[in-house]
């Protein structure tokens, strides 16, 4: 039974390991398709546009992105070639207008304006196959984890960690079969002698 349970463990773990590595694959080789995929995709803030409501250093997690669900005022994170030099951005912004007329659908956005301003849109004009996603959640703070860990001493702090934990894990395993050998080197002496008393 103790066999069939560590088995069951062993693939409940090989099976998050290869999720999270497809996950990671996905992100680094097929960036487009990782919400389609796997129906999310995080993205930390690095801009004030949207505060106070998301903040700098905030994780945005955006869903699947349907244009015939879209509506006015919600937000979404999109590519945009914010400073018309070539080189698009990934933003995250409320929708202000949508334009089905045409036969790709076009959006134009707007960052977060109290409600005692005017609303101004963005001057950008974003086509629908810009969109990455739809506004989930955000998670504040978030992002100066992810800034960490991708840091050269978040890496060495990680690795230390993984390595003493992989240390203690194999210490543990060596010491659990040194004490059952042990215990069945005990029970054949104890079966030993009671032959001999037997005798």
């Amino acid at each position: 039974m103790k066999n069939v349970i560590d088995n069951i463990k062993l693939g409940l773990y090989m099976g998050i390991i290869g999720i999270i590595l497809l996950y990671i694959g996905t992100l680094i080789f097929m960036p487009d398709l990782t919400v389609k995929i796997f129906r999310f995709k995080p993205f930390v803030v690095v801009t004030e546009s949207m505060e106070p409501y998301i903040n700098v250093n905030d994780m945005v997690v955006v869903g699947v992105f349907d244009i015939d669900e879209a509506e006015v005022g919600d937000i979404i994170t999109f590519e945009a070639d914010i400073d018309y030099n070539g080189t698009k951005e990934i933003v995250t912004h409320y929708i202000y207008e949508i334009d089905r007329t045409r036969d790709e659908a076009v959006i134009r956005t707007n960052r977060y304006f109290d409600e005692d301003q005017t609303i101004t849109p963005d001057t950008w004009i974003i086509p629908e196959n810009n969109v990455i996603g739809s506004y989930s959640f955000h998670i504040p703070y978030m992002g100066y984890l992810v800034g960490f860990i991708k840091s050269i001493y978040g890496i060495i702090i990680i690795g230390i960690n993984v390595l003493i934990f992989g240390g203690i894990k194999y210490i543990n395993r060596k010491t659990k079969q040194k004490e059952l050998l042990e215990k069945e080197n005990k029970k054949e002496e104890e079966l030993e002698e009671e032959i001999k008393q037997l005798d």
